[in-house]
């Protein structure tokens, strides 16, 4: 978080801090590694779809600067609402249209 508050800050000061820069893409590869290794099935179940859609919202700061401050917004946004949402929410895949918790979800 400090990471990326640091990064939204320096977007508002117009100032560019390479080392926000850095905190924010290690620690967020690294905590993705982690949850999505841990069940891979963490791919398509919605809260890894959310982290899709938070990536391209941060590939959008680099096409238009103008509007990074509503690409960081809406980051804040989706990741407060998938965090605090219900598993029930958070563990759906799309593709089977049920919650799916494990491999053996998707067999039946």
């Amino acid at each position: 978080m400090i990471g990326f508050v640091g990064v939204f800050a320096s977007f508002i000061a117009d100032s560019p801090q390479i080392g926000y820069w850095l905190i924010t893409i290690v620690s967020g590869v690294g905590l993705l590694v982690l949850e999505a290794f841990s069940n891979l099935i963490w791919f398509i179940q919605v809260r890894g779809l959310v982290m899709y859609v938070k990536f391209l919202l941060l590939g959008l700061v680099f096409i238009y600067p103008e509007y990074a401050w509503h690409s960081f917004i809406g980051m804040i946004v989706l990741s407060g609402v998938i965090s605090h949402a219900p598993s029930s929410v958070r563990y759906y895949s799309i593709f089977h249209g049920k919650k799916i918790t494990s491999v053996n979800d998707i067999k039946g």
